[in-house]
């Protein structure tokens, strides 16, 4: 009830202060316009401490285990807050984690707000932002650009845009890496978007931000902040945090989390506060003043909290929107250096580009070669030369047939190749696992153009277009054939099925596929991944669909399925059959995020070949 009750007394003050100052919005101008209207609003230049926020009496705003009321959290948001430990920081990929708006605004360290300006129109480009714990550094831009692609990268800080609106600065932001609400387990989901708005009355700026997350919100969130200007800038700006073995000896794939129910520290704010466990959960309710007549009948108020701490309901599906637009087009994103993504065909393509014929991961479910094709020579105008496979399924091999007869590989051309073969370099080498070739030719009917050039235990590696390309078998993961490829100089992983943005990871358990592989394949890519400051950037990963990320979502990714190893081995351990580890809804804070309750690959196939593969792990 105080959280709406404030966040809409700034909001009218917001307003009341626009109309005082009459100033109307100005239209932000267009990229490379420099004749377009000129943007003009409140100057926020200066450095900056936090004086207050809706959490400050939590100092960092994390607060207790369960301190969530007033937090419009969902069943799957509550689920997932439950069963996170504070142990996780001690996995290195958590250990400097980035922050995201709106926590940014609350973090204990300094702030700065500058202009970047035209240099020679003196039109405002940019809004920049430095928040010294993390090192956040965000830009948000005023020259009226469009947001990226959905398939393009998150970061902590998103992407933001602004206008002004009067004296007020709204801002939005997009594309933001999965963070915290409050952080003591409170997640806010990649999918969230958030909607700032600033004002500044001398040397205090005050911030109103709306959170819609349609993963693990039930409603818009809002949080106010208040900053207060410095008179002389300080000198602490930095950040120092590298991630440590802290724990020595722990494995890999140990990621503590409590299980469903069983979380020892879930009633600690409650007692101490005195306030029902019910209302420490948070939920949209508890933002209402009918929850406090709800709350007094004791009895009732503690079952319901009870019956919260577990799964209940039916299944979810995924509320997270599909990043890659399915519109019948192609579409090319450039990753880093040599590398592009093409996306849109089934799964996503990588391409790397020199002076060379440039090399192909994957061709697609090959409804749309004609169009790859093509695109392919825009990025390079010599052929492709080379096309490596990181798996049999026909989604990534569909467009061999085509893309190869579109190449050359002239490193074959008067070899002792040519007396073996009569059409020796005509067309594009195809690479691939030896499982991959042979289960292409097992397909009824069989799948077109299998890899000629296979491998088996041991990494392929060439120097192709300037750069060391390495190609890794990664065994019993999603297939018994999968591979990944890292081009180093780019420093970008191609990972196949092995990670997705949209889904549970596809185990193909008829086809030599494991939940262990897969484990083992994702710690595999993050013992090749670095960061280049608190989890943002650095190595790029493209996934086998879905958006490019980088070590972070590929850590979360693991998190994930280790979390979900560990639930459904406790139950088998306690005797439990199939039926009951899919009743008992263990993937349900997750479900919202990659869950499907239709199509090819559904909660429950994934749920199935989990079980199956704990219970009759494959002979490596």
């Amino acid at each position: 009830m105080r959280t709406i009750t404030f966040g809409f007394a700034i909001a009218v003050f917001f307003v009341c202060s626009a109309i005082f100052f009459g100033q109307a919005p100005a239209p932000a101008s267009g990229i490379g316009n420099p004749l377009g209207p000129m943007v003009s609003g409140t100057d926020f230049s200066g450095s900056y401490r936090w004086l207050n926020h809706q959490d400050a009496t939590l100092f960092t705003a994390a607060g207790a285990i369960a301190d969530w009321g007033g937090i419009p959290l969902n069943d799957a948001a509550r689920l997932y807050a439950l069963s996170w430990s504070a142990s996780r920081l001690t996995v290195k990929q958590h250990q400097c984690m980035g922050y995201v708006p709106p926590y940014t605004w609350m973090s204990p360290g300094n702030h700065r707000i500058w202009e970047e300006r035209d240099p020679f129109t003196q039109r405002l480009v940019a809004i920049r932002y430095w928040g010294q714990i993390a090192q956040v550094d965000r830009t948000i831009y005023m020259d009226g650009r469009p947001h990226p692609p959905a398939y393009a990268p998150h970061t902590f800080a998103g992407f933001s845009t602004g206008t002004f609106e009067g004296n007020i600065l709204t801002v939005t932001t997009t594309h933001i890496k999965r963070g915290w609400l409050r952080a003591n387990g409170a997640p806010q989901s990649d999918a969230a978007t958030v909607t700032e708005h600033l004002i500044r009355h001398g040397d205090t700026v005050t911030i109103l931000a709306v959170v819609n997350d349609p993963v693990y919100l039930s409603e818009p969130m809002s949080k106010t902040s208040v900053l207060f200007r410095q008179p002389i800038a300080p000198d602490a700006w930095l950040y120092a945090c590298d991630d440590s073995e802290q724990i020595v000896g722990r494995k890999n794939d140990y990621v503590p989390s409590h299980l469903f129910g069983q979380n020892p520290f879930v009633r600690e704010y409650a007692e101490k506060n005195k306030v029902p466990l019910l209302g420490s959960f948070g939920g949209r309710e508890t933002l209402y003043p009918e929850f406090l007549a709800a709350a007094k009948d004791t009895a009732a108020a503690e079952a319901a909290a009870k019956a919260k701490m577990v799964p209940s309901g039916p299944q979810q599906s995924s509320r997270a929107p599909d990043p890659i637009p399915n519109d019948g087009k192609i579409h090319v994103f450039h990753v880093a250096g040599n590398v592009y993504m093409l996306a849109g065909d089934g799964a996503n393509i990588a391409v790397q580009v020199g002076p060379q014929g440039a090399l192909v991961v994957d061709t697609g479910a090959g409804k749309l070669s004609d169009q790859i094709v093509p695109e392919i020579g825009k990025l390079s105008s010599k052929p492709i030369q080379f096309i490596v496979n990181t798996s049999f399924h026909a989604d990534h091999v569909g467009g061999n047939k085509k893309l190869q007869a579109a190449g050359a590989d002239p490193s074959l051309t008067g070899s002792f190749f040519s007396n073996q073969f009569a059409d020796a370099g005509q067309g594009a080498t195809v690479i691939g696992h030896q499982n991959v070739q042979t289960r292409m030719q097992e397909q009824k009917p069989p799948l077109d153009t299998p890899p000629s050039d296979t491998y088996l235990e041991d990494r392929r590696r060439k120097y192709h277009n300037d750069e060391a390309v390495e190609i890794f078998p990664m065994p019993n993961a999603s297939t018994d054939g999968d591979s990944i490829v890292h081009f180093r100089r780019s420093d970008v992983i191609v990972a196949g099925d092995i990670f997705t943005t949209t889904q549970y990871p596809f185990i193909d358990v008829r086809n030599g596929g494991s939940l262990q592989g897969e484990i083992r394949a994702l710690n595999f890519i993050l013992d090749r991944t670095l960061y280049q400051h608190d989890e943002d950037g650095g190595t790029w990963i493209i996934p086998g669909h879905g958006r490019v990320t980088n070590e972070w979502e590929i850590a979360e990714y693991r998190d994930m399925l280790v979390i979900i190893r560990d639930r459904v081995q406790a139950m088998i351990k306690n005797g439990a059959t199939l039926d009951q580890v899919k009743t008992a809804r263990l993937t349900a804070d997750f479900d919202v995020r990659f869950g499907q309750t239709t199509g090819p690959w559904t909660t429950d196939m994934f749920v199935e070949a989990v079980y199956t593969t704990l219970k009759n792990p494959p002979q490596s």
